[in-house]
């Protein structure tokens, strides 16, 4: 007879739990912390720098300052034009055979947004459009074509700057050609690196076969992507970057004209810097150390942030950290 008031007592007891427990979990509070440098910090490098945590963010972020971890760049994904040192095109370009005085034309722009790759009849007329126009928006790489000097590459390098943000590269190969048997188709051999140095940043170096890309040959008795085939097509297979393969029209019985484009990209796009988390919603922390190994002067951030479905907030503490050398002498 007694038992029924105290199971009632208990659901009761146990509902008001449950709504205890709701109520805790619709707690927000704004974000409330300080972080201050230990006073026994000696700021040289190798040494670790110590900072001390009050408070209890929810999430705690560090950015120190260094390279690819810095606050401000967190979220940068391309690099202002103007932050760009140099863009350099450099070429090793090899005359193999043939009989032309010069059958291999380069070509860059900052605009051209490539070639289908699906539809050789509709890549053929871009390419020839352009061609007949006289390659507008293109600048043409001038240099002196020696002829055949079989095993002697000819350097040439090109500032290419202005095309950071969307650079592409054509080659134009027109060997003449006739259905003399004897005449040589000319042969050309390229290498090359792309150079890209931006302020604040390492440089960076590209290999030219890693830039290429899509062929296109005009003669329309052969499909417009004939590439890689032995001599009469363009090849990216062989030791060169890019092998131009001629040898004798009555090998193959096609015109070799054919055009080799890069992909069109740009070469100022980046990573975003990243931090590091030192502190969530799982584990406490008052105090934090991070070591610099090199001397300099750096933008140490700590980001503190609370949030939950009613809202969020953040509070940036910013400190300046120079650390030194250490001094001469001193025990490692």
């Amino acid at each position: 007879m007694n038992r029924r008031p105290l199971t009632y007592a208990c659901l009761a007891l146990a509902g008001c739990l449950a709504v205890a427990g709701c109520e805790q979990a619709n707690i927000y509070s704004e974000v409330d912390y300080n972080v201050t440098l230990d006073p026994s910090n000696t700021y040289y490098a190798g040494d670790p720098v110590r900072f001390n945590i009050t408070g209890n963010p929810e999430n705690l972020v560090f950015y120190s300052g260094e390279d690819g971890h810095e606050y401000a760049n967190r979220n940068r994904y391309e690099i202002p034009e103007e932050d760009v040192i140099a863009m350099t095109l450099e070429l090793q370009i090899q005359h193999r055979s043939g009989n032309a005085p010069q059958a291999l034309d380069i070509y860059y722009t900052n605009d051209f947004a490539g070639l289908n790759g699906n539809d050789g009849a509709a890549d053929r007329a871009l390419v020839q459009q352009m061609y007949d126009d006289g390659m507008p928006g293109w600048t043409r790489i001038e240099y002196d074509d020696p002829g055949v000097q079989q095993d002697v590459f000819l350097p040439v390098t090109t500032d290419i700057q202005n095309c950071i943000s969307n650079l592409c590269i054509a080659f134009h190969w027109h060997p003449s050609m006739s259905d003399e048997e004897h005449d040589k188709i000319d042969t050309y051999w390229v290498n090359g690196t792309l150079t890209v140095e931006i302020e604040g940043m390492d440089v960076m170096q590209y290999d030219l076969e890693t830039l290429f890309g899509t062929a296109v040959m005009m003669d329309e008795t052969i499909d417009a992507y004939h590439m890689n085939s032995g001599n009469g097509s363009i090849r990216l297979d062989t030791n060169q970057d890019i092998t131009f393969a001629g040898g004798r029209y009555s090998e193959f019985g096609h015109y070799c004209e054919g055009w080799l484009f890069s992909t069109p990209m740009g070469f100022n796009s980046t990573t975003p810097d990243q931090g590091t988390v030192v502190k969530n919603m799982q584990n406490y922390l008052d105090s934090y150390e991070y070591t610099y190994s090199e001397p300099g002067t750096y933008q140490a951030v700590f980001v503190g942030r609370n949030a939950n479905y009613i809202g969020s907030s953040e509070e940036v503490k910013t400190f300046r950290v120079t650390v030194l050398n250490m001094p001469a002498g001193s025990a490692e």
